[in-house]
Formats: C-alpha cells, sequence, structure tokens
C-alpha cells in the first residue's frame, strides 16, 4: 500500500512540474517588433522597451528597460511579458549590432537620432507582430 501511495505522489509531483513550466510559457511570447513608413533600405533603428512592471495573483514582473537593434529588414524580435504594459521609444541609429553601440558609445560618439515614435504595447497570447509607424517627415 505504501508504494502504491508513493507513486501516486510521484505523478502528481511530476504532473505539477511540468504544469509551472507551462504556465511560464504561456505568460509571455516573442513578438516581432517591425518598423514601417520608411522608404531607406538597410536602415536600422534603436528600441528602447521599457516596463514599470506590474504584480497579478499569481507572478510578479519586475521592472525592466532594455534596447535592441533592428535588422536590414527593420525588424526585432523580444520575448515579452503577456499582459504587461510595454513603452517602446524608436530612434534611428547609424549601428547595426549592440556590439557597434557599446562601442560607439565608449567611443563618445553619437548612435541614436531624434525620438521618432513612442508606442505603448500590452502584448496578448494572439500578438504576433507590433508595427511601429514612423511619420516619413521626422526622418
Amino acid at each position: 500500500m505504501l508504494k502504491y501511495l508513493i507513486r501516486i505522489l510521484l505523478v502528481i509531483l511530476l504532473a505539477s512540474c511540468s504544469l509551472t513550466g507551462e504556465k511560464d510559457h504561456l505568460r509571455s511570447k516573442e513578438i516581432t517588433l517591425q518598423i514601417v513608413n520608411t522608404q531607406e533600405k538597410n536602415q536600422h533603428f534603436l528600441l528602447t522597451v521599457i516596463t514599470v512592471g506590474k504584480e497579478t495573483d499569481q507572478a510578479a514582473v519586475l521592472p525592466k528597460s532594455f534596447i535592441i537593434i533592428t535588422n536590414e529588414n527593420k525588424e526585432a524580435k523580444v520575448k515579452l511579458d503577456l499582459t504587461t504594459k510595454y513603452t517602446i521609444k524608436v530612434a534611428k541609429t547609424t549601428v547595426k549590432n549592440i556590439n557597434e553601440l557599446q562601442n560607439k558609445k565608449k567611443g563618445g560618439q553619437k548612435v541614436a537620432g531624434p525620438l521618432l515614435a513612442n508606442v505603448e504595447f500590452t502584448p496578448t497570447k494572439h500578438s504576433d507582430t507590433l508595427k511601429i509607424k514612423i511619420n516619413n517627415n521626422n526622418h
């Protein structure tokens, strides 16, 4: 009888561990941030992604801020927490990757132009792509 109870407890423990991993996966999603309304080819943009954080009954999302540089297709993929509000700031940049950005900043060079867009976004499980429109007169 004891062996039977131990097996049941082991199955319950394994099942609960696998459910926790699924819940973590469901709380965040990879989203493509895409810059639109610009005619320039191979232009890169510096995206600053900021959240003030959020706390619910089930989880807490710490405040965070990070930067990312778009690729030559003016896109960047980021993993965002679902139902958390983000502010995304967009500026033109001459750098093509984070290493180049850090090297130029260390050298005292300017790495970003003026702010072109400031978007607030809350991803959902149905979000795949956020298209950020830039006014052509701004650049």
